[in-house]
Parts: structure tokens; sequence; C-alpha cells
């Protein structure tokens, strides 16, 4: 993908290349119009007639090079312009953006305490309260560095906390915008969880890419809070060269007055909605304001909806011109041919009229029906969160009891299944009916069929093997349903087999360690052998007692 503009993109710029078909097709017509040329040229009306062929072609041949350019760039995907989409989150992770530049050993925090050693208490107690939450560490300094990828090892944070120091990066300066960019740099592209930055410094940076990268986190709908740490008031430390001495002082109003800029600088309305804000770390509920934005009233994980800005994707735009400019081709040739060739401008009319059905048609699909297209379209591409918003909104606008709705759901739970989001998943398909003999046999045997794959994830074959029967009942033709029952159906007789197999086990265990086992059964079959030779000899004597009588 190409990006040039801040909100300007291709996505396939491969296809770009076949916008050079126009010159072979100039160079063409252009051929054709010499022969044609010559041909008419013996006629008493050839130059007028010559001219007239002229600026047809001319403008057929115009019409139908940018019909074919606008075609070539709705392949290629070419988005420009910003919007906001709604994407359903579970689960969050919080940078923390850590500032270790040498003016963080300025001994001026609370308890003449370091503003470094400050940071170290106060995020070892931030990181203690969040324990729903998974965690990544960025170094910022000259440059920004990630030092811990996402993790919900919370030894692995506090290690590294305890251990901040100058010493761990070699570049100098002091470039908080670094620290975010590196930060961003790391989200996964179709990251399901919410991120969050927590930036920990004195707010006294060097190269002044603050500004910028407050732009991207709005663009890319991550709020970020800035912690400052230390006193307004001048202090005077040692810089990294351990010679020079130079001032410095916690920076807090530069740091408001760059989010107020930003804000003005920004005509658009998506940096003004974003969370960005300053955070005085010894101000009363400093820590609150930045748990309550990860974890929400009730101290739970928010999974509420939030919204990412996205590059606006111009298909349907140029689609739009490449049918626009196709029709004026025809229009010309046919204002042509009512001049001078009769014969066929009826076939002419009619291709004219039927591309302009074609265009009312393609314009005239209900938006319900659009957006599952698109939803559908960006799902088959993996875009699974341009596929999320798309459904997400159908959902929320459509009525509970449509149609509109039903597929809206069920195509959100198949996108939450494709990004292993299986709970997700599980709910979304849970607030549909499938039994509703109302609804297409397809989509209840789907519905069904999708239920069974999230039990077999969790290997739970035993009810997993009953939604793939419901899937079959449902619709008969489905043969992933019939093999995957086969397959659940064979895991609980290897289950039950290896289940027999233990206790067998077990037994073969048990006769091991009690060797004496098989002598006490050796003796009890002697004894009953006894008791029955003894039985027979007694009756053979009452029988000859008999025969003697």
């Amino acid at each position: 993908m190409i990006q040039t503009l801040a909100s300007f993109s291709i996505e396939k710029p491969q296809i770009l290349l076949s916008a050079l078909a126009i010159f072979p097709a100039a160079l063409f017509v252009f051929l054709k119009f010499k022969r044609i040329q010559k041909a008419i040229s013996s006629q008493a009306e050839g130059d007028k007639s010559a001219r007239q062929l002229r600026i047809f072609l001319i403008l057929r041949t115009l019409f139908r090079c940018l019909a074919w350019i606008s075609a070539v760039f709705a392949l290629s995907e070419i988005s420009f312009g910003s919007k906001k989409i709604p994407v359903h989150k579970s689960g969050s992770n919080v940078f923390f953006v850590f500032d270790i530049s040498y003016s963080m050993l300025a001994n001026d925090a609370p308890q003449n305490l370091s503003r470094l050693d400050a940071v170290k208490i106060y995020a070892s107690s931030l990181l203690d309260q969040l324990d729903s939450s998974s965690f990544s560490a960025v170094l910022a300094k000259g440059d920004g560095f990630l030092a811990i990828p996402e993790t919900e090892d919370k030894n692995a944070m506090l290690n590294l906390i305890e251990n901040l120091s100058p010493h761990l990066m070699t570049s100098g300066g002091s470039s908080l915008g670094r620290g975010i960019e590196a930060a961003l740099s790391a989200i996964p592209p179709h990251s399901a969880k919410s991120q969050y930055l927590f930036v920990f410094t004195d707010c006294d940076e060097t190269d002044n890419q603050l500004e910028k990268s407050l732009e991207k986190t709005a663009k890319f709908g991550v709020p970020v809070s800035i912690v400052g740490f230390g006193s307004e008031n001048e202090i005077e430390i040692t810089a990294g060269d351990g010679k020079t001495r130079v001032k410095t002082a916690l920076r807090a109003e530069k740091i408001k007055k760059i989010i107020e800029d930003t804000k003005k600088s920004n005509s658009t309305s998506i940096f003004k909605n974003s969370n960005c804000l300053y955070i005085d770390s010894k101000s009363a509920g400093s820590a609150w304001q930045l748990l309550n934005q990860v974890k929400g009233s009730s101290g739970e994980e928010d999974r509420a909806l939030s919204y990412e800005v996205q590059n606006v994707n111009r298909h349907s735009f140029f689609i739009f011109w490449a049918i626009i400019f196709m029709i004026l081709s025809f229009v010309s040739a046919e204002r042509f041919s009512t001049r001078k060739i009769k014969k066929g401008s009826g076939k002419k009319k009619l291709a004219a009229s039927a591309t302009l059905s074609l265009m009312i048609f393609l314009t005239s699909c209900s938006s319900e029906k659009k957006q599952i297209l698109s939803g559908v379209w960006a799902w088959y591409e993996g875009k699974y969160t341009s596929a999320t918003a798309n459904f997400l909104k159908l959902a929320e606008k459509s009525q509970e009891d449509s149609l509109a709705h039903q597929y809206a759901v069920f195509d959100l739970s198949a996108t939450y299944l494709s990004m292993g989001e299986n709970e997700a998943a599980f709910d979304r398909l849970a607030s549909l009916n499938p039994d509703d003999q109302a609804l297409p046999q397809e989509f209840r045997s789907a519905a069904y069929y999708n239920t069974g794959i999230i039990f077999a994830r969790k290997n739970d074959y035993k009810n997993a093997a009953e939604n793939f029967k419901k899937a079959i009942l449902a619709d008969s033709r489905n043969l992933n349903a019939k093999i995957n029952l086969e397959l659940c159906e064979r895991e609980l007789v290897q289950k039950q087999a290896n289940s027999a197999q233990a206790q067998m086990q077990s037994v073969n265990e048990e006769k091991q360690q009690n060797p004496d086992m098989n002598n006490e059964i050796f003796d009890l079959i002697r004894q009953q052998e006894g008791k029955k030779w003894r039985n027979m000899s007694d009756s053979s004597e009452k029988k000859e007692d008999v025969l003697d009588y």
C-alpha cells in the first residue's frame, strides 16, 4: 500500500499500470481514422465528413479513456479524506511511555525525590490497579524504543520500572514524539483491544515532534495521557556529557499549549473528539483519571464501542464517473450517427439506454444491502476492522426483527470468529434465533455451523456435534457440517477409548503394586474347585445307595 498524504492512500498500486493501455488504444484509433479518411476523401463532402469524424473519434476516445482511467482508479482502491467508524473492542492494552532523559534526574519531586524515582513509584502503583489489562513499555530519550512488547507479565514490567535510567539508551536529547510513534508502530493492525498511551515525563522535549505525533494518535483513535513530574521552578542539573550545567523545569504550560494549538490547526473534528489530556502527577485523583480511561465505573474493562479514523475508500466514486464517461462516449457517437449514418442508430440508442439502466440499477440498491455487501467484501479481503464497522452500523440502525439485522449480527459474529474472538462471536450468535423457520435455511444452517465451530475450538465435541447435526437438519446440503460432525464423533470415540485404556492401566498398576493378589485369586479358585468335587462325590454316593435299595 502507498501512503503519500495523511488522508491519501493507494491499496493496490500495481493496478495503476493498467492505465498505460490507453496509449495503444489511442494509436489504434488514430490509424483507424487515417484509413477512414482516405476512404471518404473521394466523396464530394469528404472534407466536411472527415472533420466531423475526427471530432467524433476524439470525443469518443477521450471519454472512453477517462472511463478506463476511472475504472483503474476504482480497482486500485484509492482512498482520500477521513471518517470515523465504530469499532467493537474487547480488552485493553496500556502503553507505558517512560521519558528517561537526563532532565528526569532533577531532584524537585515531592519528598526531595528525583523525577525518575517519582515515576517509578507512580507507575508501579498504577500497574497494581490494572488487573485485567495487558501492558507494553516504551523508552523515550533522543529516540523511541519498544522495551517490552504486549504482555500480561507484571513482574517483567516492574523489573523494568525499577531499573529505569538514562543509561538504558545512548541517544541524546529528549523526544516524546518519537516515543509515542514507537508505541503506535507496535500496535497490531487489526487488534481487537483498546489501546491507551500513558506518557510519564517532565515535558521538556528538545525536537518539537510532539505535535505531529499527537495528530497521528488522533488518526489511530488512541487516547494519550501525558503525566507531568517535577516542579515548574527551574533547577540546574548536569547534562549527559557530565560537565555542562543546564536548567530544567516541568514544562506543563508548553504541553498544554501544544495540545490546544493542535486542536485549532486541525479544521476537522477528528482531533477535537480525541481523548488527549495533560495530568499533573501531584494533583489529587490524577491516578484515578488514568484508571478511569481503562476501566468503567463498575471497575470492569470497558467493552463499549470505540471509534477509529480511517481513510474513505473512493471505489464507488470512481465507478460512478467511469459509467458517466462511458455514457458520454455513446452519446457523442449517437450524435454523429444521427447526422451522417442513420443506419444502426437504434442499436446505439439501445446501448446508451442499457448503460443508463445499469447505472440506475447500481445506484438504486438499498443502503442496507450495500452496507452488507461492503462488509462482506472487506471480510474477504481480510480487512476485519472495516467489516466490523459496516456490520455494527447496520445492526444498530436496523430493526431487531428485520432480516437485515439478522444478517448483520451473523456476519459480525463470523468476523469475530475470523479474528479469534470466540467469546464475542458466541455472544452474537446467542442473540440470533436459528430455530425460526421463517429464516432462510442456509442462514439457519450457517448459524448452527459457526456455533459448532466455537464449541469445537473449546474441545467441547459433544455440544459441537449437536450443533453440526442441527446445521444438517436445517440444510442437508451443508457438506462441511457433515464432515465436522464425523470428526467430532471420532473425537468422542477416541476420548472414550482413552478413558477405558486409562482405567485398565490403573488396574494393572494396582496389580503390580499388590503382587500377592494373584496368589489369593488362585487359592480362591482351588477352594471352589474342591467344594465342587466334594459335592459331586456326595451326590454319586446317594445315587448308588438308591440303586442298592
